[in-house]
């Protein structure tokens, strides 16, 4: 039985006979710690708040990596509608596609939870970055899901129900994903469901405003430029 339905928060590490409980690697295997993910994530996260498994984490993150990268590199992105000119080029570096996109998964694993771990410790939490690249990497095991979808509406890319599915199971799963996200933060860092919401909320604002600032000073300088060129 799930237990997304009822998520309750805790101040401290639960304890078993005045002893913190310890569940390590070695006690939960990998397909054990992927069942509770999927399952019942808030027992799970809080089981191993205190030694997160960032070994079976990686390897979680990795299989999802290799499993989209062949997706992309088998079935590329259609390309007819790129002017010619443009159009061999994609093409041929479609194998490179996903090649680099792998690589800058694994950047932005390490940044984002470099920058989550940042506004966590700011707000009050008691995680590690090992614990938050760890939640990172399990709170994505739901997007192999997407994988078949992707097959689908690879050869059904002109079928309405074939792009709605793909669409509606992406949704699902990211929405399915930034849940875990915040049950693993709040579990890894002993806060509140609150503080772990806003631990995703506020980066992502950040990088909003940056954007919107970048767009109005880029607008203010090539405005001026064009009234005099005309």
């Amino acid at each position: 039985m799930s237990d997304f339905e009822i998520i309750p928060e805790r101040d401290h590490k639960p304890e078993q006979n005045g002893n913190e409980v310890n569940i390590s690697e070695a006690s939960l295997g990998f397909a054990e710690l992927i069942y509770g993910v999927i399952f019942t994530p808030t027992a799970t996260f809080r089981s191993i708040s205190a030694n997160p498994p960032l070994r079976h984490g990686f390897i979680a993150f990795f299989i999802i990596v290799a499993l989209t990268s062949l997706v992309n590199i088998f079935l590329p992105p259609d390309f007819s509608k790129v002017p010619p000119e443009f159009r061999e080029a994609l093409v041929k570096a479609g194998p490179f596609i996903g090649l680099i996109g792998a690589l800058l998964a694994f950047m932005s694993w390490f940044i984002q939870a470099g920058v989550f771990q940042l506004f966590a410790e700011f707000l009050g939490g008691k995680g590690r970055a090992t614990g938050v690249l760890t939640v990172l990497a399990l709170a994505d095991i739901p997007r192999v899901l997407v994988i078949p979808f992707r097959v689908l509406g690879h050869f059904t890319a002109t079928s309405v129900l074939g792009t709605f599915l793909t669409a509606a199971v992406g949704l699902g799963v990211f929405i399915w994903g930034v849940i875990l996200l915040v049950i693993g933060l709040r579990e890894i860092q002993e806060f509140s469901t609150g503080k772990a919401v806003a631990t995703l909320l506020v980066p992502f604002g950040f990088a909003v405003l940056a954007v919107i600032i970048f767009l109005i000073s880029f607008v203010g300088a090539v405005v001026p430029f064009a009234n005099t060129a005309l």
